[in-house]
């Protein structure tokens, strides 16, 4: 009888350290706020295991009722285990269903920074002694050079005259460092018959990328998926403007492994398609004059209706229109911050498989579908096994192209 008890005891105690594990694992991967349309009951799809009860909480009077119902304001709601034990309470943002029209069309980004973003601070030469006035000053690579005592600075140009000009006299510069400005004096240095900063800068950049989306309402338009960033600094550059054109596909190197491949094209002559005024963590953002395909609106998915299972991504590889591929979602993460690798990816289409290899370098911004809504964009791929990479929630995409708008 006591052994019984035992085992019972030993099984309970088990059972109870396992659901208890589980409701932390739950509580710990899943986010603290979430969207929701109206009018709909939220699940998280991918765990068959939670529940979540989709009654207001914290309403404390009709006056706030209503304005949560007219999507004034947010609510929180319980995610429970089995729908018997409370994990976690989630912030619940309500809002009208979004659409935009998926692209998967390969585009030239012509890309100019603000003022001139430095590079690397060097050394310079001065006899027995080196000096560095950049690194002096407190410049560090990523920055941006946007005057110089109170004067504009449009290109790297404009830097290189000025020091010219100075005589050696200390200049005032007005920097940015991401979205923050900030003031530091500089020393020119004499040689080489002249004045130098010491400084490795440039103003603009060129490339490849895949359009994601575009709002047919207002034209703005997502791309990319990630930031495009300085190949020295691995910084993100601060754009004045970028000039978004089509592309024509030259061929395509196929990945290996430690070798991404890419998809190689030229820009046509075409005047500019649109224009891109926000480089973050997201992508490319901006507005299109142009229309860059004739697909239809599809609906973005909220972040909790995607499950681990069959997809497909949209993209360009040859001068045709986009074709659809078949990919597996391999796995989902919440983490609010990382939010270009939300999810991973595995290409299965022998089509894409024999093209390309996998995932290639162009493809990052190739819109993912699932049961017909816009879940998500491609945005790198894994350098060990290039059928395999990662990719961004369309909605985070959606909700920063909107941002950019405002």
């Amino acid at each position: 009888m006591k052994r019984t008890v035992h085992c019972i005891a030993a099984v309970f105690a088990a059972v109870c350290a396992m659901i208890f594990g589980q409701c932390i694992r739950i509580s710990r991967i899943l986010p603290n706020e979430i969207t929701a349309y109206y009018n709909e009951n939220i699940s998280f799809r991918n765990f068959t295991t939670i529940g979540v009860n989709n009654q207001f909480q914290n309403i404390k009077d009709l006056k706030k009722a209503a304005s949560v119902s007219a999507g004034d304001t947010s609510y929180e709601c319980s995610v429970s285990l089995f729908n018997i034990i409370p994990t976690k309470t989630v912030t619940v943002r309500q809002t009208n269903k979004k659409y935009a029209v998926p692209c998967g069309t390969l585009f030239g980004i012509k890309f100019y920074a603000r003022g001139a973003a430095v590079i690397r601070c060097c050394d310079i030469s001065l006899g027995d002694t080196t000096v560095n006035p950049g690194k002096n000053c407190g410049l560090i690579p990523g920055d941006a050079i946007v005057a110089i005592d109170g004067c504009e600075i449009e290109s790297y140009r404009d830097v290189e005259r000025l020091t010219m000009q100075s005589g050696g006299d200390k200049l005032h510069l007005t920097c940015l460092r991401g979205e923050k400005q900030f003031e530091t004096d500089i020393v020119p240095a004499a040689a080489d018959g002249g004045y130098r900063l010491g400084l490795w800068i440039k103003d603009s950049a060129a490339g490849l990328g895949t359009m994601t989306f575009y709002d047919p309402e207002t034209g703005a338009f997502a791309s990319l998926g990630h930031g495009i960033c300085d190949d020295e600094t691995s910084e993100l550059l601060a754009i004045e403007k970028a000039e978004i054109t089509r592309v024509e596909i030259a061929g395509i190197t196929k990945s290996s492994s430690g070798n991404p491949g890419s998809i190689n094209g030229y820009f046509d002559d075409d005047p500019p398609i649109g224009t891109a005024t926000v480089n973050n963590g997201c992508g490319l953002f901006g507005s299109l004059q142009y229309i860059p395909t004739s697909q239809q609106p599809v609906e973005i998915a909220n972040i909790q209706d995607i499950y681990k299972g069959k997809a497909q991504i949209l993209c360009t590889l040859d001068n045709g229109a986009p074709k659809l591929y078949d990919i597996e979602i391999t796995g989902i993460d919440y983490d609010e911050k990382n939010k270009t690798k939300n999810l991973q990816i595995l290409a299965t289409d022998e089509r894409l498989l024999s093209r390309t290899g996998g995932i290639v370098q162009g493809m990052s911004g190739s819109p993912i579908l699932q049961n017909g809504k816009l879940v998500g964009a491609v945005t790198h791929v894994l350098l060990t096994n290039s059928a395999k990479g990662y990719g961004i929630f369309a909605q985070n995409m959606f909700d920063e192209m909107e941002k950019a708008q405002n």
